[in-house]
């Protein structure tokens, strides 16, 4: 599956990265937008993304809060938020996250 993440503070995006999770682990990444549609995007503000990547922010709390946004198929998000959370998560997000 290919996970988008989109930085923005309203609508100026302020940067866009993407990562393909393949059995439970990030397999590949990049900036910018991914070449084929992403299966879900998530689009965070700065502080927020900031704080997912230091771990202070589980993605399935600022999801549930509505500090992250989602987009996509949620089928996909179903699968791929398990995998980040817990005491060992099986996928980094801080991986995922553009930058």
């Amino acid at each position: 599956m290919i996970v988008e993440f989109v930085v923005a503070v309203g609508k100026k995006e302020q940067a866009r990265g993407w990562a393909r999770v393949d059995d439970g682990a990030v397999v590949g990444r990049g900036e910018g937008a991914p070449a084929a549609p992403a299966d879900v995007t998530f689009t965070a503000t700065p502080a927020d993304a900031q704080a997912l990547h230091d771990g202070t922010l589980d993605l399935s709390v600022g999801f549930m809060r509505g500090q992250v946004k989602m987009a996509g198929d949620f089928g996909a998000l179903l699968r791929l938020l398990p995998l980040t959370g817990g005491l060992s998560p099986r996928v980094s997000v801080a991986e995922m996250l553009p930058g």
